[in-house]
């Protein structure tokens, strides 16, 4: 099993932090606008069960239906989604919210991930990793009208 681990610090509470991916704001402005994503069915909370159905373009002319069960949740803390269908051979993404100092809080996005033709995609598959979460930390800093800053990010 493969591990890809982001975290960025935001000048926010962490429960103003979890607060936006709870609410269906948070899913609409990270998933919601991506070019080749289109949501199929959007979940109605982070709890225990919520199913996401998302169709993805692989390539231009190859659509993937993702299916992701949330399976795990803790308020202000955690929540957990694992794929139950989809591209990857596993895919269980874990959205950690930590204190950090001064006021601060950490989202820490925990990926355990496996993929076809190991080792060899994970060089495709780390920089599409790294992009696409800090893109997705830019546009939640953005929605606070604050900047994230990188703290850690690891492949393993």
């Amino acid at each position: 099993m493969n591990t890809f681990i982001f975290r960025s610090s935001f000048p926010i509470k962490k429960e103003d932090l979890f607060q936006f991916h709870e609410n269906p704001i948070g899913f609409k402005t990270l998933v919601g606008g991506t070019k080749g994503i289109k949501v199929l069915k959007a979940p109605n909370s982070l709890q225990v069960g919520e199913e996401v159905i998302l169709e993805i373009n692989i390539l231009p002319f190859w659509k993937k239906i993702w299916v992701a069960k949330h399976i795990s949740y803790k308020k202000n803390e955690f929540f957990v989604d694992n794929q139950e269908e989809g591209p990857f051979l596993k895919f269980e993404h874990t959205h950690r919210f930590l204190d950090g100092s001064n006021g601060h809080s950490i989202l820490s996005e925990e990926i355990k991930i496996n993929f076809y033709l190991w080792p060899i995609s994970r060089f495709l598959l780390f920089p599409i990793l790294f992009l696409m979460f800090h893109k997705r930390h830019a546009l939640t800093g953005k929605h606070f009208g604050v900047k994230p800053k990188l703290i850690f990010c690891r492949y393993s």
